[in-house]
C-alpha cells in the first residue's frame, strides 16, 4: 500500500527542484522564503495549533516578495524516466504554487522531452542493473524510493546515490521525504478516530500477514507467539501466514477488522532507519495497541512515544505475551496507550509535530 499521492509527491519534488535549480543564482539575495500552496495550508480537524492553523503560519515579508524579480509565471518540467507504482496516469500539471509574486507551474510525465526537462525523475527500485544516468548541463537528477534499502541496497550505495541531486525517499535526511503517512487532512482525521471502549474489544492479538518470508523475521517471531497458545491473550491470525481464523473473503477491510481488537501486530518486513510503513499507521488509526517491530527511531514519528508495544525492547515472544497480559488486566494502563487520541494538537509529541510541519510547509532554502 502506497499512501502518498501523485500530486503530494510532485509538489515536494518540484519545489526542491526550484530551490536547487531555478532560483539558485539568487542565493545571495534572500534566504528561507516560504513557497505557498493553497491545498497544503488548510487546518486539520479544527484542532488548536494544527498544521495550517494560526500557530504554525509563517509570514512572508515585503523584502522577501521583492527579492524575486521573476516573470509572472515560471515553468518547471520534470521528465519521468522509469516505471513506478503510481499507475498509468503519471502525467500531469501542478499549477499555481507561488514564490513571492511569481506563480509556478510544474509539468511532469514520461512524455516530456528529456533533453529539455529541468529535471529527470527515476524510481530507483524500477531501475535495471544496466540503467545509465545521463546528466545534462543545468539539469537535475531526482532519485525516488519508498522501498526499504534492505530490499534495494542501491539506496545505501553512496557512489550510486551521488548521481542524484535530489533524493526523495522515506528517509528523513532526504530533501523531499515521502512518508507512508501523508499528514494530510483526511489521514490525520482517520488517525484520531476514537477507539472502541476497552470492554467492547476482543482480548486478543490480531495478526494479518501475507508475506511469510520477510527479512525482519516477523513470521518466525509470530509463529513462536502463536505456539505459546496464551489463554489470556490468544493470537488470531487472519492473513496467509499461519492462519488460524476462518476467513471466507480475503478482501476484508483490515482497519475495520483490527479496530475490534485490543492488540494488533504491526511489524515491518525489513528494519532500517526511518522505514515506517502503513502497517503502523493503520494500527494507530484503528485504535488497537500496536505490537511493533521496526527501526530504533520509531518514536520520532509517533504522536505519543508510548503509543506502541515495542518488540525490540522486549526481545522475546514470552516477554511480549507477559506485557500484553499486564495491559489486558489493567484498564488504566491500557487506555494510557491510547490517551493521545484525545489530546489537543499542541500536546502531542514534539517530534511528531515536527514531522507534520515538515510535510505541510515546503520551503526553499537558497
Amino acid at each position: 500500500m502506497k499512501s502518498i499521492s501523485n500530486i503530494g509527491l510532485f509538489i515536494g519534488v518540484f519545489l526542491a527542484t526550484l530551490g536547487f535549480l531555478n532560483f539558485r543564482e539568487h542565493a545571495q539575495r534572500s534566504r528561507g522564503v516560504q513557497i505557498k500552496h493553497e491545498g497544503l495550508t488548510r487546518a486539520l480537524l479544527g484542532r488548536t495549533g494544527a498544521p495550517g492553523g494560526a500557530s504554525t503560519q509563517r509570514q512572508v515579508t515585503h523584502d522577501d516578495l521583492t527579492a524575486y524579480p521573476f516573470k509572472p509565471v515560471e515553468d518547471v518540467n520534470i521528465g519521468v524516466q522509469t516505471g513506478h507504482f503510481f499507475g498509468s496516469d503519471f502525467e500531469g500539471l501542478q499549477p499555481n504554487c507561488t514564490i513571492g509574486n511569481t506563480r509556478i507551474n510544474c509539468r511532469y510525465g514520461a512524455a516530456l522531452d528529456p533533453e529539455k526537462a529541468d529535471a529527470l525523475w527515476y524510481h530507483i527500485p524500477s531501475m535495471g542493473a544496466g540503467s545509465k544516468l545521463v546528466k545534462r548541463p543545468k539539469q537535475l537528477l531526482i532519485g525516488m524510493s519508498m522501498e526499504s534499502s534492505e530490499y534495494y541496497p542501491a539506496l545505501d550505495n553512496k557512489d550510486f546515490m551521488r548521481n542524484f541531486d535530489i533524493e526523495s525517499s522515506y528517509r528523513t535526511c532526504s530533501q523531499v521525504p515521502v512518508f507512508y503517512f501523508d499528514y494530510n487532512a483526511q489521514q490525520v482525521a482517520n488517525l484520531f478516530r476514537p477507539p472502541l471502549p476497552f470492554e467492547e474489544k476482543k482480548t486478543a492479538l490480531v495478526y494479518v500477514n501475507s508475506n511469510c518470508g520477510a527479512k525482519s523475521g516477523r513470521s518466525e517471531i509470530m509463529r513462536a507467539v502463536i505456539g505459546l497458545r496464551n489463554p489470556i491473550v490468544p493470537t488470531h491470525s487472519w492473513g496467509h501466514c499461519d492462519r488460524n481464523m476462518p476467513v471466507k473473503d480475503n478482501n476484508f477491510n483490515k482497519v475495520e477488522l483490527i479496530h475490534g481488537y485490543k492488540f494488533c501486530v504491526a511489524m515491518e518486513n525489513s528494519i532500517t532507519k526511518d522505514y515506517i510503513t502503513e502497517k503502523l499507521w493503520q494500527a494507530l488509526e484503528a485504535g488497537c495497541v500496536p505490537v511493533y517491530l521496526g527501526p530504533h527511531n520509531v518514536r520520532e514519528f509517533l504522536p505519543d512515544p508510548e503509543a506502541i508495544v515495542d518488540y525490540n525492547t522486549l526481545g522475546s515472544p514470552e516477554a511480549l505475551m507477559k506485557e500484553l497480559e499486564r495491559l489486558a488486566n489493567d484498564k488504566s494502563a491500557y487506555e494510557a496507550k491510547l490517551a493521545w487520541k484525545f489530546r489537543k494538537w499542541e500536546e502531542l509529541s514534539p517530534s511528531f509535530l515536527a514531522m507534520t510541519e515538515r510535510s505541510h510547509d515546503y520551503h526553499v532554502k537558497l
